[in-house]
């Protein structure tokens, strides 16, 4: 889908106006599967490339947009007679960061838009760092994310405590603490337990302390 960018729709009113004369481009086409935010943020790098003093290229406007850490590959062309065409990749969404951003699969932050009144897409997985930022967080996640989908358990929910303690959330409703340290091996401990112990009942599972050196601890729903 072509976004058509004019200085009246979100580039800065006149002063793009006047940039933008300034290199005889007088419309700007924006491509991609964009965000609003992320949409926003191109517009303005391709702003300030063109209102600097002198004469820009494509090239210069390119580079400028690769700087932006969720970019993964752009183009940019220019059309006859003034019209500058932005195609933009980014990398792929894969979770919600708390409940008003997304990450991208590289664990760069990407906004969701205040005034849109929803939050993250409700079919990716929800993760959030007390202490841990983005990149950190979808470190983990992968980390613990192929072993659980190998063992038929799909992660919706991954949180780090203000003291750095990660707790795992499935969509059956069964929670897992794996404390601070040693997370991969207490999380191969717990699916060890839940293939042999816990798979046939786990509906009945309200959470699995993981925490111990051999073992775990299993609180089980009090109305079952």
């Amino acid at each position: 889908m072509w976004l058509a960018v004019v200085a009246a729709a979100g580039f800065g009113g006149l002063r793009f106006a006047e940039a933008v004369a300034t290199v005889d481009v007088g419309l700007v086409r924006l491509e991609g599967q964009l965000t609003v935010p992320e949409s926003r943020q191109v517009q303005e790098v391709v702003a300030t490339v063109l209102s600097r003093p002198g004469v820009h290229g494509a090239q210069d406007v390119a580079a400028a947009i690769e700087s932006i850490g969720w970019v993964r590959q752009v183009l940019v062309r220019r059309r006859w007679p003034d019209t500058l065409h932005v195609a933009v990749v980014r990398d792929t969404l894969a979770a919600g960061w708390g409940d008003d951003a997304y990450l991208t699969t590289g664990g760069d932050v990407v906004p969701v838009p205040p005034d849109s009144g929803d939050g993250p897409d409700s079919d990716l997985p929800i993760l959030s760092g007390s202490l841990s930022d983005g990149s950190e967080t979808m470190r983990i996640y992968n980390l613990l994310n192929a072993p659980a989908r190998a063992a038929g358990l799909s992660i919706v929910r991954l949180d780090e405590d203000g003291v750095g303690n990660w707790r795992v959330a499935f969509a059956d409703g069964m929670e897992v603490v794996l404390g601070s340290v040693a997370l991969r091996e207490r999380f191969d401990r717990f699916l060890v337990v839940y293939g042999r112990e816990l798979a046939q009942a786990s509906e009945r599972v309200v959470r699995v302390d993981a925490r111990y050196h051999t073992g775990v601890a299993v609180r089980w729903d009090s109305g079952s």
